[in-house]
């Protein structure tokens, strides 16, 4: 392990030094026709969960504690997982579980910010209650009840995948975060991630408390454009944090949504009400909050009243002060360009097995197809006629995969055609293929496998009835008869799809004389 550490750590202090390269690099230099780069930013929000007075608990319960923080950290993964789609854990830090997802929408980020500390709250609400562990002892349940506790941390970075670090193209570019993936000796994956924002997140992290949800600037001025959001932010004070904003003040700001305390208290709870009635006392940020409110308190580092009071106020002003605008309007700009990806930075998985289910179903001697069109924000193949698309798990088996994802992405009951002469059954691919894993150049060289199976379509179904989605916007039926006119009807459409069209419907023939 201390040749893991020591690894991790030199390959931090390359980050540290390339990314310095970068800042110093003119900006005319971000694209050149002899090395044309493709790497778009993607705006991610990270998330944190940290578990307070875990020290006090391993201290109580010298026995067993790490089973227990085991357990709250996978409960927190599958609570996550459950309420914020897409999302990944990128790590845990001692006591601290960070998550990542992609951001495509304002909304969206509002959405995320919300579910974020409403997990929070009701992960609280069960480890007070003593409703998390379930022990026949009470007495080991006395000890466990009231003691542990989390609090919470959120920021926006614009993060570029550099690929390889190693790379000195990378060097040609403007980016202001940047991800990596590589190898320890012992061929451990490892991922990090690096920039002035990332650190930004670690610093403000050290200023939120139990109960708490502390948030970085840029991703507080964003979610304040939303009148339902902005009601949830309160300037509790400001710092100096190093390295951020030249040591210059930063807002601390904090993040509570009354309506999250319904579920587990049937009842809204504003702020202040929140606080513990020596509140002040425990804590110097509440203390602060509650000083810098009073006109009287001459100590305040801030003598301008609405700096505390007024957050659209403060954070439009500090917008104009500190020359954020660019910043803010870039992140913006990022996010309404940003394409429907499914690509995740944290994947463990060298190869994606991608499993298409060509679904069908026969009317008397009339077979029919279903055919989907994919949505003009996906990443690849914009706007082309498909069959739709699983992709396989370790955990699951491949038929089941395949009717979960269809059932999903178009609210339909298939059956796939399994290969019954074998122990194990599963889907008889009646072709394979192999797809790019990404877009950007760095991915080039990477091909994800797929197979191609059939699935019978149960009961009724009416495409008339399927609802857009962010995958495909329309569906329809497809005969055998209408492939004489594939060309000219389906325009845009993924490789190979008239081919697999012919081999499906042959395929399904021997079914039917079967």
């Amino acid at each position: 392990m201390v040749g893991v550490f020591k690894m991790v750590e030199g390959k931090r202090e390359a980050l540290q030094s390339i990314q310095s390269k970068i800042d110093s690099l003119p900006e005319e230099k971000g694209r050149t026709e002899e090395c044309p780069i493709s790497r778009i930013p993607d705006v991610v929000l990270f998330f944190s969960f940290d578990i307070v007075n875990s020290t006090a608990y391993k201290t109580i319960n010298y026995y067993g504690w790490a089973q227990v923080l085991n357990l709250l950290f996978k409960e927190l993964r599958e609570e996550v997982g459950n309420k914020i789609k897409s999302s990944e854990m990128w790590r845990v830090l001692g006591d601290e579980a960070i998550f990542i997802i992609k951001i495509r929408d304002e909304d969206e980020l509002c959405e995320y910010v919300s579910q974020i500390f409403q997990i929070m709250v009701s992960t609280i609400h069960r480890l007070k209650k003593g409703e998390f562990f379930n022990f026949s002892n009470n007495f080991n349940k006395m000890k466990l009840q009231n003691i542990l506790s989390l609090k919470t941390a959120a920021w926006l970075a614009a993060v570029t995948d550099v690929g390889d670090i190693e790379s000195e193209d990378i060097l040609l570019e403007n980016a202001d975060n940047i991800f990596e993936r590589y190898q320890s000796p012992e061929g451990h994956d490892i991922f990090e991630f690096l920039g002035n924002d990332i650190d930004t997140g670690f610093r403000i992290a050290r200023y939120t408390e139990e109960g708490r949800m502390v948030l970085s600037y840029e991703l507080a001025y964003l979610i304040a454009q939303k009148t339902g959001s902005l009601s949830c932010l309160h300037v509790i004070t400001y710092r100096r944090l190093k390295g951020i904003w030249n040591d210059k003040l930063y807002p601390i700001i904090w993040y509570h949504a009354p309506s999250a305390y319904c579920d587990v208290y049937e009842k809204e709870i504003e702020l202040q009400n929140s606080f513990t009635f020596d509140a002040c006392d425990e804590s110097e940020l509440i203390k602060e909050y509650y000083d810098n409110r009073q006109p009287s308190k001459e100590e305040k580092i801030i003598r301008d009243m609405e700096m505390y009071s007024n957050p659209l106020y403060a954070l439009n002003k500090i917008l104009r002060d500190r020359e954020l605008t660019e910043k803010i309007e870039r992140l913006q700009k990022l996010i309404r360009e940003a394409t429907y990806d499914q690509t995740r930075f944290i994947n463990t998985e060298l190869m994606q097995v991608h499993c298409v289910a060509v679904c069908f179903k026969t009317i008397g001697e009339e077979i029919k197809i279903l055919v989907a069109k994919r949505t003009d924000r996906r990443e690849k193949h914009k706007g082309a006629w498909e069959f739709g698309c699983a992709k396989a798990v370790i955990d699951k088996s491949i038929a089941q995969k395949i009717k979960e994802e269809y059932k999903q992405d178009f609210n339909i009951e298939i059956e796939p055609v399994l290969d019954n002469t074998r122990e194990i059954k599963e889907p008889v691919p009646i072709a394979l293929y192999q797809i790019a894993h990404g877009f950007q150049l760095i991915d080039a060289e990477k091909k994800d496998k797929g197979i191609i199976t059939l699935a019978r379509i149960i009961g009724e179904y009416d495409p008339k009835d399927f609802r857009p989605n962010d995958k495909h916007e329309k569906v329809k039926w497809i005969t055998e008869a209408e492939l004489e006119d594939i060309d000219k009807n389906y325009l845009n459409k993924v490789p190979d799809f008239e081919q697999t069209l012919r081999q499906a419907f042959d395929k399904i023939k021997t079914l039917s004389d079967n």
